[in-house]
């Protein structure tokens, strides 16, 4: 049997503690736990009904329409079974389970960091990219800058040269 502490279960639900906190208050009759020496454990089960609320509170339903949902799916467990249970595995040194719980944590949390990693990669690989449309760009519009002062460069010859042969041919008609 796996007992998890609270953070474990925020961990594998997804969800920040606060607002397991939260749920766990709200929807305690719902939520299979054990407490022990004043440490509160939560069985497996919690994971599903946390998942569930969580799934509830996506889709907007309401605190009402969510406990329905859950006393319509059998969501139960009582306090004294559950004591018994924290007692049993405490009792037995039964630690088996909640490094399996542990593992499973780490593993959750490996995969998110792989996710990440795959995401910043192609984060970094747009951002490459980009910069390879600002660097033509910037060569296009330094191409763009040397046409137009070439064009402004013709203009002024051919203003030059128009007024020279107009200068000319006015000289040849008074000459």
């Amino acid at each position: 049997m796996e007992l998890l502490n609270l953070h474990g279960l925020c961990h594998i639900v997804d969800v920040p503690q606060s607002t397991a906190e939260n749920w766990i208050e709200e929807f305690n009759v719902y939520i299979p736990k054990a407490e022990k020496q004043d440490v509160i454990y939560y069985h497996p089960e919690a994971i599903d009904v946390l998942k569930f609320i969580k799934q509830c509170k996506n889709q907007n339903y309401k605190k009402a329409s969510i406990k329905k949902m859950l006393g319509d799916r059998s969501f139960m467990v009582t306090k004294k079974s559950s004591i018994e249970d924290v007692q049993s595995a405490l009792d037995q040194g039964n630690y088996k389970d909640n490094i399996l719980t542990v593992m499973q944590t780490i593993g959750k949390t490996v995969a998110n960091v792989a996710s990440q990693e795959k995401s910043i990669t192609a984060v970094k690989e747009q951002q490459d990219k980009q910069k390879k449309r600002i660097k033509m760009i910037e060569k296009q519009t330094e191409k763009i800058n040397d046409l137009k002062q070439e064009i402004n460069e013709l203009k002024q010859e051919r203003t030059t040269s128009d007024y020279k042969i107009k200068k000319e041919a006015f000289a040849k008609l008074f000459k």
